[in-house]
């Protein structure tokens, strides 16, 4: 957190990153359940009470389609994907599948890279304050309970040409 009218900043709380955690506790372990999320009103030892649901599809094509009621639809399938999950899996994009896989195979080459390669690229500034961009968790930590995404992530920007830092940006995907 930044400073904030004579306050000193406060470090970020620094959870492990995902791939160690994985590595060190094993699959018979299970997640831990700061990752777990919960349905609302449930007792947070049920195990079956974790949310279970297929990530939402959009379809490119159907919400760019002028006239008709599918694109109607489409719009209000994507409303709901936000408003309930957060995110979608996007079809008909039309990005070429070559391109896809050339993103893929570098972000593999990325996250394959050992932790103190990866944190190079990190996410914190100084180790105290969290920024958008770089490689880390998806959200600024606050507390020791606050519920977490079991992964880590590499976000870059990529346009406007002015705003992107290749500081952050891996040899493997410049």
């Amino acid at each position: 957190m930044e400073s904030t009218g004579g306050e000193e900043a406060r470090p970020a709380l620094l959870p492990p990153p995902v791939q160690e955690l994985a590595r060190v506790q094993g699959a018979t372990d299970g997640v831990p359940s700061r990752y777990v999320a919960r349905e609302a009103g449930h007792d947070d030892d049920d195990p079956k009470a974790t949310v279970a649901a297929p990530i939402p599809v959009i379809d490119l094509g159907r919400l760019c389609r002028p006239g008709g009621g599918c694109a109607d639809d489409e719009a209000a399938k994507l409303r709901l994907a936000l408003q309930s999950w957060g995110l979608f899996l996007v079809a008909n994009h039309g990005i070429e599948a070559s391109l896809m896989a050339a993103v893929m195979d570098a972000s593999s080459e990325f996250f394959r890279q050992p932790l103190h390669e990866k944190q190079k690229h990190s996410n914190m500034i100084d180790g105290k304050r969290f920024q958008f961009e770089g490689y880390g968790n998806d959200v600024e930590v606050v507390s020791e309970d606050q519920i977490l995404d079991w992964s880590d992530r590499l976000y870059l920007k990529v346009e406007p040409q002015t705003e992107k830092n290749l500081a952050l940006w891996p040899t493997c995907l410049r």
